[in-house]
């Protein structure tokens, strides 16, 4: 994608706040960066996140993505893993994703801003805890959140088991 838009690795590397070796690594598949650093990737590249997983436009069919056939990209640093439920719909307005935090497991060191739009997430199974602004939520399994991504948040599992959550992203 980096390539397609004409973008060199230092250009890319400066919009995202990522350094060129950590992108170089990255796209050599020498790195596995966490779910916060490619958040800030796609949003550099003015893409979805979603994107990474597209192949193709299905419009106008419906789209059923079966449990054990969607793509899951595992982040090592973050302990956590995410995959689409929505992909191929070039014009889609939402993009539904699944997020697994391993025990321990957290979008990012630090807490970051993803692009712009809405994002509501609900806990499937286990507990989570969700940073905003100062503000902690204590999340656990039925529980939903609707908050603005373009302000600083970080999702933590901080429990013994892994933690899944339905996170839909609306631009």
């Amino acid at each position: 994608m980096r390539e397609e838009q004409g973008l060199s690795l230092r250009a890319l590397a400066e919009r995202a706040d990522v350094s060129a070796s950590a992108l170089s690594q990255i796209e050599a598949g020498q790195n596995s960066p966490s779910i916060a650093t490619l958040e800030k990737i796609c949003a550099a590249l003015g893409v979805p996140i979603a994107a990474l997983f597209d192949e193709g436009d299905t419009e106008g069919v419906p789209l059923v993505m079966r449990a054990g056939a969607r793509r899951k990209v595992y982040s090592a640093g973050s302990h956590a893993s995410i995959e689409p439920l929505a992909r191929g719909l070039a014009r889609k307005k939402m993009q539904p994703l699944l997020m697994v935090l391993e025990a321990g497991g957290e979008c990012g060191e630090h807490p970051y801003a993803s692009a712009e739009g809405e994002e509501f997430a609900m806990v499937i199974h286990g507990a989570a805890r969700f940073e905003q602004q100062g503000t902690v939520s204590e999340l656990r399994a039925g529980d939903a959140i609707y908050y603005d991504p373009r302000l600083p948040h970080n999702w933590h599992n901080a429990s013994a088991g892994p933690t899944t959550l339905l996170v839909v992203v609306a631009q």
